[in-house]
């Protein structure tokens, strides 16, 4: 879950020079996305609709919403509207293809470089050694796989140079990387993703996370959806929470896999079991809802911060999860204490529940919580 409060953006501008092939191919996507129809199982040739037309998240029906997994949110989004065009439909191109294999037997966790602090001006950033050291203990402990938030991170005291964190992954001994990209606004970040598909450790990449309607839009998370599918030939998805995914969301058909966050706590579910029940049913149901593969991107209980959070708890949480069906990415690495829910009061004192700072399985000094030891067994 990553804070309301800090929106991070590294760099700004907009990349105006993507291809024309990429502009069409996201029409098509959206096109599909603007109906109301059931989730498509299928590869159908879309309805072409402009860009300009197209606006995000179709309301869902009463009846699909019936039918859909439980929801996280309450709001329903804005509606959608359409408009037919009369130039002649083009070929889209071939999905890439999707390592299945990979995302569903590595052990994978979410991580952000625990030297990392987007709230300190200037912004803190890790250097090579951080990233290292931080790789070899998740490495020590039986991860595999690793997931990032963003792509350009950029190495303390070298303004403009970027961590080869694809790199510094492979020396340590991790076997896939799905590489974030947090602002899909951002020229200098897709870029950067665009040159990390270069490694053959990138599975494929999460554009986006849990920003739709609030950071972005649709036709601009489309668009650099598509503009990284066609330079890297590698498949893409994106993260909303579990609730955005109704029925006829354009989440369904705009990802190559399902990758969303589920969390009990936002939930008010504190209790270990209850936690892994909840999370086994919203699995279990998106499985049931479409033939792509779903992964989940953050699942976890906050080791402190708010009543019935602990340790204790947290590792029994991880423990239980392991013996079920789902699949899922582990959240998150280190703590962040640089994220909170609320503003600090005059005192610099935070808002109690104040759970966001309490997320990872290792402390940010990197010292292991129970919960660190034993979630990569037998898988």
């Amino acid at each position: 879950m990553t804070s309301k409060i800090v929106m991070l953006r590294l760099r700004s501008g907009r990349c105006w020079l993507w291809k024309a092939a990429v502009i069409l191919s996201a029409a098509f996507i959206l096109a599909g996305c603007a109906s109301h129809s059931p989730i498509i199982r299928e590869q159908t040739q879309p309805t072409l609709t402009t860009l300009a037309s197209v606006l995000p998240n179709p309301t869902p029906t009463s009846t699909e919403i019936a039918s859909s997994p439980p929801a996280e949110k309450t709001t329903e989004p804005p509606g959608s509207t359409t408009v037919p065009v009369t130039s002649p439909p083009i070929l889209t191109r071939t999905a890439p293809a999707l390592r299945g294999d990979l995302l569903t037997q590595l052990c994978w966790s979410a991580y952000s470089p625990t030297h990392f602090d987007p709230t300190q001006r200037p912004i803190r950033y890790p250097n090579e050694d951080d990233v290292r050291q931080d790789l070899q203990v998740l490495h020590n402990a039986g991860f595999t796989g690793l997931v990032t938030y963003s792509a350009n991170y950029e190495i303390s005291g070298l303004p403009g140079q970027m961590i080869d964190i694809p790199k510094l992954a492979q020396e340590a001994g991790f076997d896939g990387m799905i590489m974030g990209v947090w602002d899909p606004t951002n020229a200098l970040e897709m870029k950067a993703a665009e040159m990390a598909g270069q490694s053959p450790i990138i599975i494929g990449y999460s554009v986006g996370n849990e920003g739709l309607d609030e950071r972005y839009d649709l036709k601009t998370l489309v668009i650099a959806m598509e503009a990284l599918r066609f330079a890297t030939n590698k498949p893409v998805t994106t993260t909303e929470q579990v609730g955005d995914y109704y029925r006829s969301s354009p989440l369904w058909k705009i990802s190559d896999w399902i990758f969303p966050n589920a969390h009990p706590y936002f939930s008010n579910i504190r209790d270990p079991q209850e936690a892994v029940a909840w999370t086994e049913k919203y699995f279990e149901n998106f499985s049931g809802f479409s033939d792509k593969i779903v992964l989940f991107k953050e699942v976890g209980l906050p080791s402190g911060g708010d009543v019935g959070l602990s340790e204790y708890n947290q590792a029994n949480y991880y423990q239980l999860l392991r013996k079920t069906a789902v699949d899922y990415v582990v959240f998150e690495a280190f703590d962040a204490p640089w994220k909170h829910l609320g503003l600090p009061d005059a005192n610099g004192n935070y808002p109690w529940p104040d759970p966001e700072p309490h997320w990872g399985i290792f402390t940010s000094m990197r010292t292991a919580k129970p919960a660190a030891s034993g979630i990569c067994s037998n898988r």
